[in-house]
């Protein structure tokens, strides 16, 4: 596995992540017993042949469902210091109920410390509002890591290029989530701005939204297998 360093966090980030969207049963919160065990099973193979191969970085949110609460099954048993766990929240215009769904993200994840953290969906200004304003949800997130429950605080968007930059020159995040891709390269400038704060970036679903490079279409899969064969 090939590593980068992830901005100002310092972290080393495999180039390639265990996303938790689709690590989920259900769509909505749902009971371990309503879990069939062949999925589970299958959730749990999975984290640990990421790691085996080097994949460690773990990523979820409160909103994929029973996606925490799964992985809340092996997370607690494996080796944390081997591993790099995130999830997101939605920021709330009351910073307490911000605070309380990081709480259920917590418990569902049988963990004491997130190493990352983001403010999930700052697809509006109004969002935006609410996790930069004075006593919004980013003043939670400082007590939050002062009391060591958090490590390096970012935001994922689907938001225009704009709200994006507005958001990585604010200098309160540490690292974002977008989309940037060779078929869609429209955020370039924001990926510019955040490097210019030594901020980390992490692609949003590239080897699926970035094109479906894994399923190419017919008339491009022998152009694309010989590129990547040739290591461009």
């Amino acid at each position: 596995m090939l590593y980068r360093r992830f901005g100002r966090t310092e972290l080393r980030m495999p180039v390639f992540s265990c996303g938790g969207m689709r690590f989920q049963n259900s769509w909505t919160d749902a009971k371990p017993e309503d879990i069939p065990a062949d999925g589970q099973a299958n959730l749990e193979a999975t984290i640990r042949r990421a790691l085996e191969i080097g994949i460690n970085h773990i990523e979820t949110a409160r909103g994929y469902g029973s996606s925490e609460m799964q992985l809340g099954r092996i997370l607690p048993t494996l080796p944390r210091e081997k591993i790099v766990v995130q999830t997101k929240v939605s920021p709330r215009a009351r910073p307490r109920e911000f605070l309380e769904t990081f709480e259920t993200s917590m418990a569902m994840l049988k963990l004491d410390r997130v190493d990352l953290l983001s403010l999930h969906g700052i697809n509006t200004d109004e969002l935006l509002d609410w996790s930069l304003r004075k006593g919004g949800c980013l003043e939670a997130v400082r007590r939050l890591q002062r009391e060591g429950r958090v490590g390096h605080v970012g935001f994922s968007t689907h938001g225009s290029k704009r709200l994006i930059i507005e958001a990585i020159e604010s200098g309160e995040f540490d690292y974002v989530n977008l989309h940037w891709y060779w078929v869609n390269d429209i955020n370039w400038p924001a990926i510019q701005a955040a490097t210019r704060q030594d901020m980390g970036v992490f692609i949003i679903s590239p080897n699926d939204k970035g094109g479906k490079l894994y399923e190419p279409p017919a008339k491009f899969a022998p152009a694309l297998r010989a590129a990547c064969a040739d290591g461009v």
